[in-house]
C-alpha cells in the first residue's frame, strides 16, 4: 500500500493516461459523448479491444507496461478501481483463451488471483 492512500477511479484514470498517453483523444471523446467518464463504457471500447491486439502484435513491452499497472491499481485502487479492472478488462482477457494464456507470465499475483476469480465466476476454467 502507498501510505494508507487509496487510489480513486479519477486518480486511476489521470495514472492511465499518463502511462498510455495515445488514449487522451479517445478519453476526451468519451467525455465529450457521455457528458460524465463511464469507467466501464471507456476501458470496453478502448483497452478491451487494444489490448488482445497487443498480444497479437507481439507488443510484449507495452503489455507488461499495461499489466504492471493493473498490477499496482489492484493493490492500491479503490473498490471501483478494482472493479473495473476485474469485471471490465480481465472478463474480456478471458473471453479469448489464447489470449489470456499468453498474457499470463506479465500477470503479478493480484492480477492472477483477480483474474482466476473473475474465470470462475463466468464458470470458466482458471
Amino acid at each position: 500500500m502507498n501510505g494508507g492512500i487509496i487510489i480513486t477511479i479519477e486518480v486511476f484514470m489521470k495514472k492511465f493516461l499518463e502511462l498510455c498517453p495515445e488514449y487522451k483523444e479517445a478519453y476526451v471523446k468519451h467525455i465529450e459523448y457521455n457528458e460524465e467518464f463511464l469507467p466501464h463504457v471507456f476501458f470496453g471500447e478502448t483497452l478491451n479491444e487494444d489490448l488482445p491486439e497487443l498480444v497479437r502484435k507481439r507488443a510484449w513491452y507495452k503489455v507488461k507496461k499495461i499489466f504492471d499497472f493493473i498490477e499496482l491499481m489492484l493493490k492500491e485502487g479503490d473498490i471501483n478501481v478494482q472493479e473495473v479492472i476485474t469485471m471490465t478488462v480481465l472478463a474480456r482477457l478471458g473471453d479469448e483463451r489464447e489470449i489470456m494464456e499468453k498474457t499470463l507470465k506479465y500477470m503479478g499475483p493480484e492480477t492472477r488471483k483477480a483474474s482466476e476469480e473473475i474465470e470462475i465466476f463466468w464458470g470458466r476454467q482458471p
